[in-house]
């Protein structure tokens, strides 16, 4: 099962890459809503290899997630291969020049079952497929106004 989206965002390709690449901000947002988060991995420099493992509840219980970069193309492409349970998940974002200060980005979250457990989870999902797929484009729109709202670096 794929989810798909898209966001024009109004800053330059290199800067839209480094937000979307901002794992110490994302590290920071999962902290601050009470769940753990841990970096497993021993690498100095962002790139392939990059793992975390965090624990957060779902429908009461607590679950495990393990995440680790597999895919790193300063400045197009980053995917990450995500576990939970007996569900897999990669995350694709690819990001596309339209111009010096216009850059689209597009996310794809494929879900691929391992478990009889998790398939039935999948299809629960396909039933409410229109609704999530709006309450992605709406948090990919959000994305897009901070990326747009913060300042250039400088150089």
């Amino acid at each position: 099962m794929n989810f798909t989206g898209k966001e024009d965002i109004e800053k330059p390709i290199d800067e839209v890459f480094a937000a979307v690449t901002d794992h110490e901000s994302f590290e920071k947002q999962v902290l601050r809503r009470g769940y753990e988060i841990s970096r497993t991995d021993a690498l100095a420099a962002p790139g392939v290899g990059m793992a975390w493992k965090m624990r957060f509840p779902i429908r009461g219980q607590m679950r495990d997630l393990t995440a680790r970069v597999a895919t790193y193309e300063r400045p197009e492409v980053v995917a990450l291969d995500i576990t939970i349970g007996g569900l897999d998940a990669v995350v694709k974002i690819d990001l596309i020049e339209l111009s010096k200060m216009r850059t689209r980005m597009s996310l794809d979250i494929e879900l691929m079952p391992r478990t009889i457990t998790a398939r039935v989870l999948v299809q629960s999902l396909r039933l409410r497929r229109a609704s999530l797929t709006q309450g992605l484009r709406r948090r990919m729109a959000d994305f897009a106004l901070q990326v747009e709202g913060r300042a250039a670096p400088t150089a």
